[in-house]
């Protein structure tokens, strides 16, 4: 498991034969891309499965204007978003007919609004090894043509990474569901509970 951004980026440089970096503002090459790179390259391989170590729930109120047309509500996503998993409408049901518009899910279901997705997790330490070998094979493939001039590397380690992405998603998949979108309070109280 990678303890920091450093360590996937010179993970990648390694494969690729190039001298590892001491930070992202190092004056190179390999670090001007790595520095440039990083967020796309992680956003993308978060974006990519529901990882175990990305995922969250939150309840979201409606916004205080309606949408122009076709919806009846607006809601804002997280900050951190990435990613829908599931969409849930305040009676506990699964919500199916939504769409996402700059940064907003627009439906027909009252508030609240509860959704598991996947966040922005920006914490190397939170993933585990495969994840972050797949992301460091991600950089490798990103950076080899702009480091090499090489299209047929950049297409091995394209291939490279996609191997190491599939392993990572079958794992992370067979350690577990994530858990349902439903407020505990909510549920509690419409089941009786006290």
């Amino acid at each position: 498991m990678a303890t920091s951004v450093i360590e996937i980026c010179n993970n990648a440089l390694l494969d690729l034969g190039e001298d590892v970096i001491m930070s992202l503002g190092d004056n190179s090459k390999a670090a001007g891309l790595c520095n440039h790179r990083w967020p796309a390259v992680r956003d993308a391989v978060l974006r990519s499965h529901p990882w175990n170590c990305a995922m969250a729930q939150a309840e979201l109120a409606a916004g205080t204007t309606a949408p122009l047309w076709r919806w009846e509500y607006k809601y804002n996503l997280p900050v951190d978003f990435l990613r829908i998993i599931q969409v849930v409408g305040a009676n506990g049901e699964e919500v199916r007919d939504w769409e996402i518009q700059s940064n907003i899910i627009l439906c027909d279901e009252e508030a609240p609004l509860f959704i598991s997705y996947v966040r922005c997790e920006a914490d190397p330490k939170k993933y585990d090894s495969l994840l972050s070998e797949a992301l460091s094979a991600r950089m490798a493939a990103t950076l080899a043509y702009p480091l090499s001039g090489s299209t047929s590397l950049a297409q091995t380690y394209w291939k490279v990474y996609q191997d190491k992405l599939t392993e990572a998603r079958g794992v992370d998949a067979r350690e577990g569901v994530p858990e349902s979108v439903i407020s505990k309070n909510w549920l509690g109280a419409k089941l009786g509970a006290r």
